[in-house]
């Protein structure tokens, strides 16, 4: 099958084409350095930079190479290099954890996250050239749905293939505009078409393409449905009750974390903050805040668990916990004192805490020198947990950051919390994007989300996803807030990502039926 190529005559309307065009054939590597750049400049619209225009600069020069391609192939190393930029920028942190401990050189290192990065940057290949074959084959819809479509299935892709990797999801750029108040409705996937057609009907102006109408009506609408949300609210979900809530951050230093002395000592710290903190209905510690195993600490908890219930208040920890065979490790979390429970981690951490295709990467970790952790997950049916009358939905680290999981199991709780140790990413930019993910969780269900980390960022998120408390990074710390129990279910809770096929589907219905108009007429 023979690769068709552009009209021309299209290709060479307007300035922006023949900028391209003519860049293309003089200096290839300059304009593969215009789309790193243009890439990188993204990252700077999500926490803690929060300036939401960039990532809109990065997705319309991201449409523009695409669509002023020759070929396929073209397009695809187009749209690895703005992928490439991209990534690059926004989860270099990635780096500080696999340097520091990793038990690697610099270089190693170095060259893990460059291929890490060039992975997640494979999607963004794939949808630009899954992008720029649809829309040569069906020129009866317009090119800005079939990248908004294909740039979608890149980034559902690799949010699920081997545990995945949500991070930086378009939507995710949109916190501070009108755009935030869709996450009820729609969700992440919503936002994130939302985002991506903005940007692509903006390119195809650009590039004076025809057949706009329905897509740019599509984005008017969009943009001022979330203007009428953002001055008058709709409330999905009912207040029910507080819970006052003390959050420990022990601020414990990774590299010395699993050591007996330090174990000790740290549980002791955190026992004492808690007793201190017995008129809280709820304290929370951050992950693997006991570094001993569950069977291990039981016994040892019950004094101790005992006066927690007389003064009616519950602990949430994460601990590790073991098989009674001893093979199988899980990271959970545990409700003690005036509640009850016991939560595996669902989704893990691939080569953190556990290897993919073990049997084959394996023996090239070892000859890298890093170490292999080796956790089980637990089953996708799990309980809440019980905080006195209120149900809690539990999430360890990055399971946050998986809308979906998070929006099964909130039918059945009051409201979330997430136990982290963000202390693996030094002073990055890594925790505050994993705090930001947190708050879009909270707004799209409707639920407070209570954050409690090792060494920041500790905070209590209300259920519109505005941080109302946070403790100081790198710091030991309490924090003691009224976090609000709720019930009820959003829409997104309730349809999960249907409205965002309505929207896609109702788009391309009407974009292909506006164009038999267009060709009858002409």
């Amino acid at each position: 099958m023979t690769e068709s190529h552009p009209d021309l005559k299209t290709t060479q309307a307007g300035w922006v084409p023949r900028f391209v065009s003519n860049l293309s054939k003089r200096s290839p590597i300059l304009l593969a350095l215009i789309g790193i750049i243009a890439g990188a400049i993204g990252a700077t619209s999500f926490s803690p930079f929060y300036i939401w225009p960039s990532y809109f600069v990065t997705l319309i020069v991201f449409s523009i190479l695409v669509m002023t391609s020759t070929t396929a192939k073209s397009a695809f190393w187009r749209g690895s290099s703005v992928g490439l930029g991209f990534f690059g920028a926004g989860v270099s942190w990635v780096y500080v954890s696999i340097a520091e401990y990793g038990q690697v050189g610099i270089i190693i290192a170095a060259l893990i996250t460059f291929l890490f990065i060039c992975v997640l940057c494979a999607f963004w290949s794939f949808s630009a050239w899954l992008a720029w074959r649809l829309s040569q084959r069906f020129t009866q819809i317009p090119a800005s749905l079939w990248i908004t479509l294909s740039l979608l299935v890149g980034e559902y892709l690799r949010s699920t293939l081997f545990t995945g990797f949500p991070w930086l999801l378009p939507g995710y750029a949109i916190e501070n505009t009108w755009l935030f108040e869709l996450l009820p409705i729609g969700g992440i996937w919503l936002t994130s078409a939302c985002v991506i057609l903005t940007a692509s009907v903006i390119a195809c102006i650009m590039l004076k393409k025809t057949n706009q109408l329905i897509p740019f009506i599509s984005v008017l609408v969009i943009w001022l449905s979330s203007a009428y949300l953002q001055y008058f609210p709709i409330s999905w979900v009912q207040q029910t009750g507080t819970l006052k809530t003390t959050l420990v951050q022990g601020n414990v230093k990774q590299d010395v974390k699993w050591l007996g002395e330090t174990a000790v000592r740290s549980l002791a710290y955190y026992q004492q903050e808690t007793l201190n903190h017995l008129d809280s209905d709820l304290v929370v510690w951050p992950e693997t805040a006991i570094t001993f195993t569950y069977p291990r600490i039981k016994d040892h908890f019950k004094p101790f668990t005992k006066e927690l219930a007389e003064n009616n208040t519950t602990l949430i920890t994460g601990i590790p916990d073991v098989s009674e065979n001893k093979r199988d490790y899980f990271n959970a979390i545990w409700a003690t004192g005036n509640g009850f429970g016991l939560y595996y981690k669902q989704r893990l951490v691939p080569f953190g805490e556990y290897i993919p295709f073990a049997e084959y990467i394996g023996p090239i970790l070892d000859v890298f020198g890093m170490p292999m952790s080796n956790f089980k997950s637990g089953d996708d049916n799990q309980p809440v947990l019980q905080v006195g009358e209120w149900g809690v939905a539990p999430f360890i680290c990055y399971e946050i950051v998986y809308a979906e999981q998070v929006r099964r199991m909130v039918r059945d709780s009051d409201f979330l919390i997430t136990i982290s140790n963000d202390g693996w990413f030094g002073t990055s930019i890594g925790p505050w994007q994993h705090l930001q993910i947190a708050q879009f969780r909270a707004k799209e269900t409707g639920r407070y989300v209570i954050r409690a980390t090792n060494t920041g960022v500790t905070a209590f998120i209300n259920e519109k996803g505005e941080v109302i408390a946070q403790a100081p990074q790198f710091e030991k710390a309490t924090l003691t807030a009224e976090a609000k129990a709720f019930s009820g279910i959003t829409p997104y809770v309730q349809w999960g990502y249907w409205p965002t096929f309505w929207l896609l589907g109702f788009g391309f219905i009407f974009s292909y039926l506006y164009g038999l108009i267009l060709r009858r007429k002409n």
